[in-house]
């Protein structure tokens, strides 16, 4: 019987990156979501600056109030 290591299955297809898709309806706070959790749990543990630096620039950026921030991004992604 042939065994399968689905995370490393997973890493090796994303080169080490990981994708979490995030859904729902308008104004429910998703890119909040986003935000916190790359803040609480995933920032604090990348080492290198330089990709620490650039996880910062790439995330969703805030607005208060009724002004939305996730319609026209102000950076190119790679």
């Amino acid at each position: 019987m042939e065994r399968f290591d689905i995370y490393g299955d997973i890493a090796e297809r994303t080169d080490g990156d990981i994708y979490a898709g995030v859904v729902g309806p308008v104004r429910t706070g998703k890119s909040t979501f986003i935000k916190r959790f790359m803040e609480l749990l995933v920032l604090p543990n990348i080492e290198n600056k330089y990709k620490k630096e650039r996880a910062k620039d790439e995330l969703p950026l805030s607005g208060s109030g009724k002004t939305i921030m996730t319609t026209e991004p102000k950076f190119v992604p790679n």
